[in-house]
């Protein structure tokens, strides 16, 4: 119910948050809310796929934290869209889509005041 909240607000921080998804270790979707004002970009395999990526990606970060420090976001910008990850307690990361223009800053403020 708490992951359920969340999404649902920063679903609503703006109209250009797209997709929130709360993910395992492994890139298996735990929660996700999908705004009803957009359509998907990539397919449902091309989406579990990137996730799976993000997944991959965040477990090396959490291996290089020792020299270099906790990862505390990522942020890839695209021509149509940014996508954050983010770490959400120990066994989880939060993924968040949004438009290209929008300040990524608000979702990354918003999602520290959860903590």
């Amino acid at each position: 119910m708490e992951l359920q909240r969340a999404a649902e607000t920063l679903i609503k921080l703006s109209p250009s948050v797209r997709i929130v998804t709360f993910c395992d270790l492994n890139g298996n979707p735990v929660f996700s809310a999908h705004s009803k004002r957009v359509r998907n970009v990539l397919s449902r395999t091309e989406s579990k796929e990137s996730l799976r990526n993000a997944a991959r990606n965040w477990k090396m970060r959490k291996k290089l934290a020792r020299k270099l420090g906790v990862c505390k976001y990522v942020v890839a910008e695209y021509s149509s869209v940014k996508r954050i990850t983010m770490p959400a307690g120990k066994s989880l990361f939060l993924f968040v889509s949004t438009t290209a223009s929008f300040d990524h800053n608000k979702v990354i403020r918003r999602v520290r005041s959860f903590r």
